[in-house]
């Protein structure tokens, strides 16, 4: 085509790359986000390639090397692992089979938690029910040697794994080196007295028993763990944690007096340490106030009974690809926009507390911190507090449609809660710490360490949104002209809300598990029932629960939807001044059991408690929330008690003396 005939098209051509040029930094994001996303890609990788990523494994340290090259490859500046603690010992885990042989040939399905001993190959022996009674012991001594000891069943809880209002700053199923013979899965003793504990512990060490052989509840199998493990004092004896049906099944065989024979092969192996410790960083530099910083990120260790999809594998690809596209959109934030994949956080957020200790210059410069972490559901939502509002609907304007099955919606609040995921590490420090609100069809409570972890619980669309959202938000931060307020910006009062009620709920206020011997047990409340009211006041999401149940009387009503009826059913709640957690305990409580506040003169300040502990365990059994620590703490019989606190990273355990109500 001729010069001449090309001159009636020449304004076109100029001016196509001119719009390119102005096509906007959020524009291009979301463009790439929806034409070429990639968090698919990265999430198979980490979850079918490398697998389970357990603090401290090889898995581990893999997984840490891979993202830093990735974020390279990405064009991102200052890309490095950064060290923040070791462990004694490092765990991990090989191939593992179990086999009920006799009366007939099964296979079983179980985990064993981490930092617990192997079998060293095929170990066949038969089983034997726990003894209850010293009489009991004495006749089956004969026969424990070589024996796979049945631990009394779990009490029934509702469905699945506890739901993340708070999550527990270390799984539920504590391992250690030692299973009491009447410990249920959460670790808790019950049933015989400590002194005979002791006594069936140490016949079993005398006599030889290949391991023990405890129940999980309903269809799952969880897995989690202690890392406090001695190399010189590793545990030797395999402790299986079985699917409640096959429990039953063999349980029910040795009660109708039938001989019953197990194989397990499970290949857990400890390296001696000690085992350094990372998070992984990388930055897009800000270019007109780069010491100032977003910073997005989840945590990059799971716990390894599956292959840690959904906690966090799914957070970890959607901070991973967010970072990918605002790098290949050609994005300037003003703020520099640090992506951060930390370590231990299924330890007790050990990893960005670690960070927060060694970086408390930068906190003041640290905008926000927006964490992904609770499974495939996508990103619908955002708090924030009043003075947030007005820039967070702007920022999140361009993604609030951007597909009308996943709508997203600033969420006013009157001030942050801090959770249990690595948010709270930022947000005690009183820096702005976000935990995305989530939705959709994934059940998450099926995937939470357990055996369902896996790449096929990944839903490709909520991780394609997510990705973007997360991507838009940290620009549309990083770009603001100020930092973000921090005017009241954590919630009062800490862990109001369904563990206060002694239920676990949905995102629609729905009750999917029922704490035993919980408020919410006691008042009749059950499983399938949807919270509507708390006395008069209409509730629809967990900060109109919480704000209700701040304000409700002592006594008062639950109103729930239950089988298409409406039921008001009578609560009396524990006083907020007189006989509350609180109270008792002489210190304020964050959702995840850190101590925000010590009275002074009070219990725990005469125990030797300080602000910024978390409470992890009562008389070695894991705590995971505030319902929890009342119930094994103040219901329980006994005057004094042993309370495992972290303390800047370590457990220190303090003596308690119990106040009387």
């Amino acid at each position: 085509m001729s010069s001449r005939r090309l001159l009636p098209f020449l304004p076109l051509l100029l001016a196509a790359p001119l719009a390119l040029a102005q096509e906007s930094d959020v524009e291009r994001t979301i463009a790439l986000g929806r034409s070429e996303n990639r968090s698919m890609e990265h999430l198979d990788f980490l979850a079918n390639r490398i697998g389970p990523r357990l603090t401290g494994s090889h898995n581990f340290r893999l997984a840490c090397e891979w993202a830093r090259e990735q974020f390279e490859k990405f064009g991102l500046s200052n890309c490095r692992l950064e060290e923040w603690g070791e462990f004694p010992v490092g765990f991990n885990r090989g191939p593992s089979s179990g086999v009920l042989l006799a009366p007939e040939r099964k296979p079983l399905h179980f985990a064993t938690n981490a930092w617990t001993a192997g079998t060293r190959g095929r170990v066949e022996g038969h089983a034997l029910l726990a003894p209850t009674n010293e009489e009991e012991l004495e006749a089956i001594r004969p026969r424990l040697k070589g024996a796979w000891v049945l631990l009394p069943p779990a009490s029934p809880r509702g469905p699945g794994a506890p739901r993340r209002e708070a999550r527990p700053v270390e799984a539920a199923t504590g391992g250690g080196d030692r299973e009491r013979p009447s410990d249920g899965p959460q670790g808790r003793p019950s049933g015989p007295d400590r002194a005979f504990r002791e006594k069936v512990e140490k016949a079993y060490e005398e006599e030889g028993v290949l391991g023990t052989i405890r129940s999980d509840r309903g269809e799952l199998v969880h897995t989690g763990g202690s890392s406090r493990a001695s190399w010189e004092k590793l545990p030797s004896r395999a402790a299986i944690t079985l699917l409640a049906a096959e429990h039953k099944e063999i349980s029910d065989l040795l009660k109708e007096g039938k001989e019953v024979r197990l194989e397990f092969d499970v290949r857990n192996w400890f390296e001696k340490g000690p085992v350094r410790l990372q998070n992984v960083i990388a930055e897009i530099p800000g270019t007109e106030k780069p010491e100032e910083v977003v910073i997005v990120g989840g945590h990059l260790d799971s716990w390894d009974g599956a292959t840690g999809t959904t906690d966090n594998g799914t957070g970890v690809a959607t901070t991973m690809e967010a970072a990918r596209l605002l790098a290949k959109a050609g994005a300037r934030p003003k703020r520099t926009i640090r992506f951060m994949l930390w370590g231990g956080e299924e330890q007790g957020l050990l990893g960005s507390a670690a960070w927060v200790r060694t970086h408390k210059e930068e906190l003041p410069k640290i905008s926000a911190v927006l964490v992904h972490d609770e499974g495939t559901n996508y990103c619908a939502g955002i708090p924030a507090t009043p003075p947030m509002v007005e820039a967070f609907e702007k920022i999140f304007a361009p993604v609030k449609d951007l597909d009308p099955e996943t709508p997203f919606k600033v969420r006013p609040v009157k001030g942050l809660s801090g959770g249990g995921s690595d948010h709270a590490s930022f947000l005690r420090e009183n820096v702005p710490g976000f935990f995305w609100d989530q939705k959709g069809r994934a059940n998450y409570n099926r995937t939470h360490h357990t055996q369902f972890d896996t790449f096929d619980a990944a839903i490709p669309e909520y991780q394609k949104n997510s990705s973007i959202v997360i991507a838009v938000g940290a620009l549309g931060i990083a770009n603001l002209p100020d930092l973000l307020s921090r005017e009241n910006l954590r919630l009062p009062g800490g862990g109001f809300g369904g563990r206060r009620l002694g239920v676990e709920l949905a995102d629609n206020l729905t009750i999917e598990g029922v704490v035993e011997e919980g408020l919410a047990a006691k008042a009749g409340l059950r499983v399938g029932d949807r919270l509507l009211k708390i006395g008069d006041r209409a509730v629809a999401e967990r900060d109109e629960m919480r704000e209700a149940l701040q304000a409700a009387p002592e006594k008062t009503t639950v109103t729930v939807q239950r089988e298409g009826r409406e039921i008001a059913v009578p609560v009396e709640l524990p006083p907020p001044g007189r006989g509350g957690l609180a109270a008792r305990l002489g210190a304020r409580l964050a959702d995840d059991l850190a101590l925000e506040e010590v009275t002074e003169d009070g219990p725990a300040a005469k125990a030797g408690f300080k602000a910024g502990d978390r409470i992890v365990k009562v008389n070695g059994a894991s705590i995971s929330s505030t319902g929890e620590l009342f119930q094994t703490l103040f219901l329980g019989a006994g005057e004094k008690a042993t309370i495992v606190v972290l303390r800047d990273g370590k457990e220190v355990s303090i003596p308690f003396e119990i106040p009387p109500p």
